[in-house]
């Protein structure tokens, strides 16, 4: 039998090519902490639904009076636009006066531990002192509404220039302009430095 002619194939060979293993450096992590959250303690409510008063946030809840071109400065509607600020900042300050009253009233507990009786006695002394400065500044109120009545407000008490409707809505009771009251303050400054 003939022999069938074999077909050699050549074999190539090939040689492995070398793999350059890249380092990882392992980065340490530290253990996140497991921060439980605060759940804000609810306060019993008074006999009088009231919310806080704080004079920033009612300052900046005031809307700005829309001025118009040509408008004759302190006009009816400026004039009622103010007394009604001064009016609903009044009440809301007797509104702080009366539950600091009724708080006073029912606050008067006995405490066996000296360091709770103390804690409780510097919180109510804060308190009378925000109440002492919110009575002095309900006095310079009504004296506004006084000067609304009497067609002096808005105008400065030094010198006579109009004070500034925008002045007026940042600082409602202001009864010197910007000028004036700058000067006043860099004398204080000067006397009791």
């Amino acid at each position: 039998m003939p022999s069938k002619p074999t077909k050699k194939k050549k074999e190539k060979k090939t040689t492995p090519k070398k793999v350059v293993a890249k380092k990882t450096t392992a980065k340490k992590t530290t253990p996140k902490k497991v921060v439980a959250k605060k759940t804000p303690v609810k306060k019993s409510a008074t006999k009088k639904n009231v919310k806080k008063y704080e004079e920033a946030q009612f300052l900046a809840s005031i809307k700005p009076y829309a001025l118009k071109k040509n408008e004759k400065y302190m006009n009816a509607k400026q004039k009622n636009h103010f007394l009604s600020i001064l009016d609903s900042w009044a009440e809301q300050l007797q509104i702080e006066q009366d539950r600091t009253a009724d708080k006073i009233q029912e606050n008067v507990s006995n405490f066996p531990d000296e360091s709770d009786r103390a804690t409780h006695e510097e919180e109510f002394t804060l308190e009378l002192r925000t109440r002492e400065r919110e009575r002095k500044l309900l006095s310079k109120i009504n004296e506004s509404i006084d000067d609304l009545k009497s067609s002096d407000y808005g105008y400065c008490a030094s010198c006579g220039i109009e004070i500034g409707i925008r002045r007026l809505e940042a600082r409602p009771t202001a009864t010197r302009c910007i000028d004036c009251k700058t000067i006043e303050e860099i004398h204080e400054r000067q006397q009791f430095g």
